[in-house]
């Protein structure tokens, strides 16, 4: 009996310790929302870096914002809407997406090679490894040469293209 009530102890001592260690602030979400700009699709004070199209998703701009005092950048993905005629406009209201880069993945993205991140959207709330409808955005724009004549880049044996939401997309730097 002693022996089981001990048992009994240790268990919920350890249980205890165990949900202590995995608490999480009540204010987790908020905290994290509050590192991003107020107002959330407002991107018209960024740089755009690159234009993206997909044959099947539409059109996406990269864009970068500021940079805090840690050297950290913010990138931006913004949808594009088509005016006619080939022209591409921002459309935020269809959500953007945003991450904070450090200074080695900011000067990657601006290469344009071989880059990749997860970036969220304004109701993302990422815990303990969960990234609540963050979505992985890849980034390979280095020049790539056709395995024969009429293969683009997405058919060689080492395809170089970019990729957002589970789509291919062509990524061309503006200048």
């Amino acid at each position: 009996m002693k022996l089981t009530l001990a048992c009994a102890v240790i268990v919920a001592a350890m249980t205890l310790e165990a949900a202590t260690v995995l608490a999480v602030r009540p204010d987790v979400c908020e905290h994290q929302r509050a590192q991003y700009p107020k107002v959330w699709n407002d991107v018209s004070r960024e740089k755009a870096i690159f234009d993206c199209i997909s044959h099947y998703s539409g059109a996406l701009r990269i864009k970068i914002g500021d940079t805090d005092g840690a050297q950290r950048t913010l990138m931006s993905i913004v949808p594009l809407t088509h005016e006619g005629k080939g022209v591409l406009s921002e459309d935020p209201s269809q959500g953007v997406y945003r991450i904070w880069l450090d200074e080695e993945q900011f000067n990657r993205l601006k290469t344009g090679k071989y880059f990749a991140t997860i970036v969220r959207k304004q109701d993302s709330c990422w815990i303990r490894g969960d990234l609540n409808g963050g979505s992985i955005f890849f980034l390979d724009n280095a020049p790539s040469t056709p395995d024969g004549p009429g293969a683009g880049a997405f058919y060689n044996k080492s395809p170089r293209f970019s990729a957002f939401k589970g789509d291919a997309y062509t990524c061309e730097a503006i200048k």
